[in-house]
Formats: structure tokens, C-alpha cells, sequence
């Protein structure tokens, strides 16, 4: 059976996920699961292979990812239940903060990608031909706060960048199939490239909050006063206008704080201040944050109850994104070779299991006895990578003992002959 192959600890995570699957989706699930547990997935078909007994055929794998009947987004949702259960298990905090962004994929030796459209990257790799053709990923993840202000993502999966939609309708899309708990205030976190009034208000409609960094010519506008009144008509609703980056410093209040830059604290000076966007039917809240001779960040808040510090470090730790999203890329994010549009759709997800997975390990919220790694010039054993370097140790101990009694008798005969 394919639950042998698992720790205790981790097998009674797996179970929330159960439903999503049938019988046989299952069992293809575990072993998949486990062989891109022990290693990279360039590989994970075959160390699967490797896990299930001879009785199980191997393409069953492959049609998993390809025709078997599962929904991807009730993955991901069956993941952020689990997620949340275990990082908050005494009660949600106030605030929960999510993360959006986007990243590029590429296959690098194919001229064409079937099933779906080419998308066009910015900029050359190295080994790739003259027809750079690929696509990318619009992810989601959560994003936990540890003690002394440290953040970690948990990537939840991922939808693939079409060239039908943009990535601010496809990110929409899918934050809203989330199950987000209602007695907490959710804060999106994202960065200039996504941060829109169409996403604003899309969450919005979902009652989740928004904290971005708004481009320089984003146009705000002030309240109307009675001067802008000209006695005539409706009372209008916009004063002046003006961009971001040109915001009335005199509206808005100044504080002096800490502020990281870079990994240290920098003192600096935010301004904030509340103002209006057309089409946005409530008020924003606008924070200048200036450290130095840097450029000035300018972070666009839709939640009042969040506090200045609370906004800056939700954004500083929203570049924790990117190491979530290379350490998946090192999982296998871009690895898939298959050609069909289900397959190359439902990989994100799967490999957001592996994250997450690894990711409640690291921090502690999943108890798992595992090897230690003993190494002097690393004593790190809490990071991803660290966790499935001991998990693969932990497989080769249970798993390949036999296997690599085998080898190791073969090449002292090979030896001795």
C-alpha cells in the first residue's frame, strides 16, 4: 500500500487531502507524491516507480496528471484548510495575510508548447533556441508570521498565464476559490506588477483587504470640499487629483520608525495619509515610507485597521514569495515535459503540496522524526531544503535498505573480479 511509504506524522496531514481524489487517483497521488518527496521531479516518475511494488504499471502516473478526475483548485483548497488548521491550531490572529505573484516558465529545448499559447519571455536564457517560447505561473500563497518579525510562504498552487487573460483577472480568479475564514480580516499582499483597481475591487467583493505598491503615476484624488462645490448638481464626490508619487505630504500624518531595508532596520519617515480612487467605492489609505537617499516606497493600504508597522513588514515579508517560489522551481516547478494542457495545469498544484508540506515541517506545525543531518559546516535543519534532504535519508533508510544492500554486494563482486 502506498500509506507505508509515509511517516505517521505526515500521513495524518496527507488524510485532509483525501477527499479530492477517488481510489485509484489516490494511490497514484502517494506514490508521485513520495517519489518528488526523495528528490528532484526531473526524476519523480521514476523514484515512484521505484517506490510502488512491480503489480503497479508506471503510466498510471502519468495519467494522474493527464486524465485521471480531479480538480486542482479543490487541492488547493483541501491544502489551505489543512494549512491553516496546523499554523493556528489555538485560533486565527487578527489579520492573515496572502500573496500574489507571477512567474515565467520556459522549455527550453521546445519550439512550441501544445495546447496552449506561446508566451513570449523578456529576455533570453542560456541553452535555449532562437524561438524563445514558454509560459508562465500565477501563484498564490499564505503568508506566516513567526516571532521577531520573520516571515515564511507556503505556495498553494498556481494557474497557468494564458495570453486570454491578464494576470490580475487570472490572480482574481483564482484567490477567489480559497476558503478563506470570515472571522478574520485577509490581506492580500502584492507587488507593482499586480497591484490594480481591477484587483482591489475584485477582492474586495470576496471581503478581503488589499496592501500593494502602487506605481508612481497611480492617480488618487482628494475628498471634495465645499469649494469644489459650484452650487449646482449633485455634490461631486473627487477633489483634485493628483499621482502618487506627488501626494500632498501636508494630508497626511508623519511618523518617524524602523523600517527594514535589505535585511536591517533603517530609520525612516512615513507619510500617511486617506484618500479616494475613482471606481473604488471606499477610501485608501496611502503610505510614503522614505529611508535615505532610496527611492520612497508607496504602499496602497484598503484596510483602516491595519497599523503603519503592520502594513511595512506584511510588504517586506512579501519577498519571501520569491524564495518560495525558487525553492519550488528547485522542487520542479518548470521540470514537466508532457505536452497537454491538463497536465501542465495541474503540475503547480501538486508541487504547491510538496512546498507546503515541507514548509509546516520546517517551521514545526508538522511533527515528523526524521534523521538529522549532522553537517558541521550547516547547522541549518529548518529549512526547506534541509527538511528534504532528511525525508530522502529517511526513504533510503526505510526503503531502499534492500536496493542498496544489492548494489553495494554487486560492486564488491564486480571488485573482486
Amino acid at each position: 500500500m502506498a500509506e507505508a511509504l509515509f511517516p505517521a506524522g505526515l500521513l495524518e496531514a496527507l488524510s485532509a487531502l483525501r477527499p479530492v481524489f477517488h481510489a485509484a487517483s489516490w494511490e497514484s497521488f502517494l506514490y508521485l507524491l513520495a517519489g518528488l518527496l526523495v528528490g528532484q521531479a526531473k526524476a519523480g516518475v521514476v523514484r515512484a516507480s521505484l517506490l510502488a511494488p512491480p503489480s503497479y504499471t508506471w503510466r498510471r502516473l502519468l495519467d494522474f496528471l493527464r486524465r485521471n478526475r480531479w480538480s486542482g483548485l479543490k487541492l488547493m483548497g483541501a491544502l489551505t484548510s489543512l494549512i491553516l488548521s496546523r499554523l493556528y491550531p489555538e485560533g486565527l490572529p487578527a489579520h492573515l495575510f496572502w500573496v500574489l505573484d507571477l512567474t515565467y516558465l520556459e522549455k527550453p529545448y521546445a519550439r512550441t508548447v501544445e495546447g496552449i499559447l506561446s508566451h513570449w519571455r523578456p529576455h533570453r536564457k542560456a541553452g535555449q533556441g532562437h524561438t524563445l517560447k514558454g509560459h508562465g505561473v500565477v501563484v498564490v500563497g499564505h503568508l506566516f508570521h513567526q516571532r521577531a518579525q520573520r516571515f515564511r510562504a507556503f505556495l498553494l498552487g498556481g494557474l497557468l498565464y494564458l495570453k486570454q487573460a491578464t494576470p490580475v483577472e487570472l490572480g482574481g480568479d483564482l484567490f477567489s476559490q480559497l476558503p478563506l475564514p470570515q472571522d478574520t480580516h485577509n490581506v492580500l499582499v502584492v507587488d507593482r506588477g499586480l497591484c490594480s483597481l481591477k484587483l482591489a475591487k475584485a477582492v474586495r467583493k470576496q471581503g478581503v483587504y488589499l496592501v500593494g505598491r502602487l506605481k508612481r503615476n497611480a492617480i488618487l484624488y482628494l475628498p471634495a470640499s465645499e469649494a469644489d462645490y459650484k452650487g449646482r448638481g449633485r455634490r461631486p464626490i473627487y477633489g483634485a487629483k493628483f499621482r502618487a508619487d506627488e501626494a500632498p505630504k501636508e494630508q497626511m500624518t508623519r511618523t518617524e520608525m524602523l523600517v527594514p531595508v535589505d535585511g536591517t532596520l533603517r530609520w525612516g519617515v512615513v507619510y500617511r495619509g486617506t484618500f479616494l480612487r475613482r471606481g473604488f467605492t471606499q477610501p485608501v489609505e496611502l503610505l510614503r515610507v522614505e529611508v535615505g537617499t532610496l527611492p520612497p516606497w508607496l504602499l496602497l493600504v484598503t484596510d483602516p485597521t491595519l497599523t503603519t508597522e503592520e502594513a511595512i513588514w506584511a510588504y517586506y515579508g512579501r519577498s519571501q514569495v520569491e524564495v518560495g517560489i525558487g525553492e519550488t522551481k528547485a522542487l520542479g516547478l518548470g521540470a514537466y515535459r508532457g505536452r497537454r494542457l491538463p497536465g501542465i495545469s495541474r503540475w503547480p498544484m501538486v508541487l504547491g503540496v510538496v512546498h507546503s508540506l515541507l514548509q509546516l515541517m520546517a517551521v514545526g506545525a508538522l511533527k515528523v522524526e526524521l534523521p538529522r543531518q549532522g553537517w558541521p559546516w550547516y547547522p541549518k535543519e529548518n529549512t526547506v531544503g534541509a527538511i528534504q534532504r532528511r525525508l530522502s535519508e529517511w526513504f533510503l533508510r526505510g526503503h531502499f535498505s534492500d536496493f542498496l544492500a544489492r548494489e553495494q554486494k554487486f560492486e564488491e563482486m564486480r571488485e573482486a573480479a
